[in-house]
């Protein structure tokens, strides 16, 4: 049979024995599966790792039966590249019933010589296929702007599973970069229909993609009215989420006060649970460094106000750290009224013993001074020296100690030294004390 040059010929078999024979009792000859797979059925809202954009490397360039059904091309294969992979092509045959269905002229053809115009009514499904969106993405770089038209009129209505497709987000990411300004209202007004559904794209690994590729090209104040509406109902879960945190992040770096005024105000609400989050600590740091006068102000009061309980938690320490960091001398005295009495026991913790470390580092000498007195006052202040976390604290209290608090505390180490030798907690103590000794 023309056209099947890797079918072994044999004496017991003729020309005219293929005649009746179907493309997969010829492939079974060759002990391999069809070529033949089901339609792709799209993503549901799950999760997980980002794909890689998909490669040409090591694929075959003809398009399956799945995606040949969708064109209605259910009994042909599209070559790529004028090449044929050693398979000569699969196209009508005279003397064959394979390809008795095929009604058009042009389903032979590379998928790269067929224009846009060829495939309407079918662009939303074909932008699911691996070379269906490199197709669509070059033709909206290279075609004239009616065919952008005629794929985005095609696009809008299934935008949202689209954005959740592995290839079809790539679609709606380039549709979303080259479009007019009032078609991109059109996409935004389509995915905030249903703000629950929105967050759920913005919380998916592959829809959270094209949200942010859409939220850099919004620029209209009722755009962003509109984005950052719709983003309100959902503002916990997303600064708590690896992929929604990057949304969040954008609007606090880059919206005015005005526009996101409406998402600080439901994180200051939830600002404690947002800080004892892994993800949520680092938004919540944004948070501060991005809102300004009377929102800042209260979000500030409302993390100092749980400053004892984030003080002791693995992540929200770190936002207390933050705030102390920033060197503003009433934010510092809050934090420290709160920890006032408490600085010995939070001393002895995983998470305390940093945020005792930072007050330290970071206040006034008169306020520093009066942390390392209330330690001093403490029966237990002799534990801090040979405590696993307590040390750290016992040597930063040397560092930045003067006069005579400097002199009780080495007076102290030297009483203890014996003890200390055998704990190698306490070395780290002796060692600190020998390196200041020869800097003196």
């Amino acid at each position: 049979m023309e056209g099947f040059g890797y079918f072994t010929d044999t004496t017991s078999q003729t020309p005219s024995s293929y005649s009746d024979q179907s493309l997969e009792s010829a492939f079974s000859r060759l002990n391999v599966s069809s070529f033949s797979q089901p339609p792709f059925s799209g993503v549901g809202y799950s999760s997980g790792p980002a794909p890689k954009y998909p490669s040409r490397r090591n694929e075959p360039t003809f398009l399956d039966d799945g995606v040949l059904g969708r064109l209605g091309l259910e009994d042909c294969w599209v070559g790529g590249s004028g090449t044929d992979h050693g398979f000569g092509g699969f196209g009508s045959n005279s003397n064959s019933n394979l390809h008795s269905d095929i009604a058009t002229n042009w389903s032979q053809e590379p998928l790269n010589s067929l224009s846009v115009a060829d495939l309407r009514g079918k662009i939303a499904s074909l932008a699911k296929d691996q070379y269906g969106c490199r197709f669509f993405q070059k033709a909206m770089d290279d075609e004239p702007k009616e065919f952008t038209d005629m794929i985005f009129a095609e696009v809008v209505e299934n935008v949202g599973h689209l954005m959740l497709d592995p290839y079809g987000n790539y679609v709606v990411q380039k549709l979303v970069e080259v479009c007019s300004e009032e078609q991109r209202t059109q996409i935004l007004l389509r995915l905030t229909k249903n703000p629950f559904l929105f967050i759920t794209l913005c919380l998916h690994s592959r829809g959270t993609r094209s949200v942010q590729k859409l939220m850099k090209k919004i620029s209209t104040r009722d755009q962003i009215s509109l984005f950052v509406s719709a983003l309100s109902c959902g503002v916990v879960d997303l600064s708590m989420n690896i992929n929604g945190q990057h949304i969040i992040e954008y609007c606090l770096k880059n919206f005015a006060d005005k526009h996101k005024r409406c998402l600080l105000n439901v994180m200051i609400d939830n600002c404690i649970s947002i800080a004892k989050d892994k993800v949520g600590c680092c938004v919540l740091q944004q948070c501060i460094d991005y809102c300004y006068g009377e929102t800042r102000g209260r979000l500030i009061a409302a993390i100092i106000g749980e400053a004892l309980s984030l003080a002791q938690d693995r992540y929200g320490n770190y936002v207390l750290q933050h705030l102390l960091g920033l060197k503003t001398p009433q934010v510092t005295s809050s934090l420290l009224r709160q920890f006032q009495g408490n600085y010995m026991f939070l001393s002895c913790g995983k998470y305390g013993s940093n945020v005792v470390e930072k007050c330290l580092l970071e206040s006034e000498e008169e306020q520093s001074a009066d942390i390392i007195r209330e330690l001093c006052i403490s029966p237990n202040l002799s534990m801090l020296l040979m405590h696993p976390f307590g040390n750290y604290v016992f040597q930063t209290a040397l560092s930045v100690s003067k006069g005579l608090a400097h002199a009780f505390l080495l007076n102290l180490v030297q009483q203890y030294t014996p003890a200390l030798l055998s704990n190698q907690y306490g070395k780290r103590v002796l060692a600190w004390r020998e390196r200041s000794l020869r800097r003196m």
